[in-house]
């Protein structure tokens, strides 16, 4: 086979023929490693998106995107992930070994563009507050003070103040060290298929909250629950179509390296009630029944307990301390109202009931809901007691005053009279406490009293309808023995 040093075609062959320099430059085109591109990855690719929201103010966040094969080294931004993450929480999954993972945040705003702009050309637009009308300047930025620019202006220094809406700055594009948003880089060993990628990792600056709306029948002898869970995202990102859980109870988080951002906007969702909770660790997980979009700075409602009646009940209470010192003054006060009910037990539909805040109405006369108390409740057990302080009685009232006080030989001798004063029409019962910080005997009562098994002795007085009820009582106080 004849070579033509030309490196034209022979006469009588149909495949090109190189010359030395054309094989040399194959050779080495070929033994240069594969360089791979960047390759950018948005919601558009995201497969599936599931949210588990905490009430301490953080996420759990798994992200499943499409990916192609990668090759060796590459190096992937994930867009659309939340600015408040947290990165050492960061789990990968389906993109082959990971080399090297970072979080860039977004540095595009308006004080980055004027520093990138320092020293070049930029138009200003100018507004004639008389006229209306707008004048493009063109300048050069030469340094920015405080709250105010200096531009060089057809061969003359002007201030422009930053923040007028008198002047506009025009930039004509983002500058290329500049980024709009915030990405999750990372680089990988390569994948032989495409596949998809798994993204988990917690962000703070998103949560859940528990509001309870109480509301008793018109004799106060039973109450209809409706719980609203209060999900907000503050964490600067969108996430659209999410499958949302919430967990309930007190989770150890981790530590945040970045501050609260301020509260979102009220929306209402209330197309279906969640799911049963499941136990994981020591915590319940509720799910709701259908996926959920929550934007940046959203406040949004959607229900997740209706209980249409439990056994309920009205009561007062009121607790004194008696100490061992003589006091002349006279005490009148009122005894606090007290909301009390029984979670439903296990086996139950909605239990348990997680921390929330409660607010209870009640009917009045005629029919109308009024607003009468709340308070926060922790998180309550299935079958648990639970008994909320709603306000101060207005029509019982409290007077006490001591009446005798002497110092004995091994500690001190206290008298006390307490009058309950009920003014309503209906009868009352209260529960009357009494504290003591040291050993006590109560020597003489004239009502009959118990202990409560905490230290302290009560009574139960029932105050007929505007009449008065009076307890006295003889304690004596024990000194410490050192």
């Amino acid at each position: 086979m004849r070579l033509d040093t030309s490196g034209s075609y022979i006469s009588g062959f149909k495949k090109p023929v190189f010359n030395t320099l054309s094989f040399a430059i194959l050779a080495a085109t070929l033994a240069l490693p594969l360089q791979a591109s960047l390759l950018e990855i948005d919601q558009y690719q995201q497969e599936s998106l599931s949210l588990t929201l905490y009430n301490q103010d953080m996420a759990l966040i798994e992200d499943i995107r499409r990916l192609p094969i990668l090759n060796e080294g590459q190096r992937l931004n994930i867009k659309d992930v939340s600015p408040r993450m947290l990165p050492e929480t960061l789990r990968i999954q389906g993109a082959g070994t990971i080399l090297e993972q970072s979080l860039q945040l977004a540095t595009l705003n308006f004080n980055s563009l004027l520093q990138a702009y320092l020293g070049k050309p930029l138009q200003l637009a100018r507004l004639n507050p008389a006229t209306g009308q707008e004048s493009i300047l063109d300048g050069e930025l030469l340094s920015i003070d405080g709250a105010q620019a200096i531009f060089r202006i057809q061969g003359r220094l002007e201030t422009v103040p930053l923040h007028s809406e008198q002047w506009r700055f025009l930039f004509p594009e983002i500058p290329q060290e500049l980024q709009p948003d915030t990405r999750l880089s990372f680089r990988t060993s390569g994948t032989l298929d495409q596949g998809e990628a798994r993204f988990t990792y917690i962000t703070q600056g998103m949560g859940w909250q528990m509001d309870y709306v109480l509301t008793l029948n018109q004799d106060a002898s039973a109450i209809a629950i409706e719980g609203l869970a209060s999900l907000y995202n503050n964490s600067g990102a969108h996430y659209e179509n999410a499958h949302i859980s919430l967990m309930a109870g007190d989770i150890q988080r981790p530590e945040a390296p970045r501050g609260q951002m301020m509260r979102a906007m009220a929306v209402m969702e209330s197309d279906s009630y969640a799911q049963e909770p499941e136990s994981v660790q020591d915590y319940h997980l509720y799910r709701m029944p259908q996926t959920l979009s929550l934007h940046d700075q959203e406040h949004k409602q959607v229900p997740l307990i209706q209980i249409p009646a439990l056994a309920a009940g009205i009561s007062y209470q009121h607790q004194f301390m008696v100490y061992p010192f003589l006091d002349q003054q006279r005490y009148s006060q009122q005894p606090d109202i007290m909301l009390s009910f029984r979670a439903p037990a296990g086996n139950e539909a909605a239990a348990p009931l997680p921390a929330g805040q409660a607010r209870v109405f009640r009917p009045d006369a005629k029919g109308e809901l009024q607003f009468i108390g709340a308070s926060r409740i922790g998180n309550i057990a299935a079958g648990e007691e639970v008994e909320m302080t709603l306000g101060r009685a207005f029509d019982l009232s409290i007077s006490r005053q001591q009446t005798h006080y002497s110092k004995t030989f091994d500690g001190h001798l206290v008298e006390q009279q307490i009058s309950v004063s009920n003014s309503s029409e209906n009868a009352r019962a209260l529960r009357l406490s009494a504290g003591f910080q040291q050993q006590w005997e109560i020597q003489e009562s004239s009502l009959p009293h118990q202990e409560d098994g905490a230290g302290n002795a009560y009574w139960v007085l029932d105050v007929p309808a505007r009449e008065s009820v009076t307890l006295t009582l003889k304690v004596a106080l024990k000194d410490r023995k050192s």
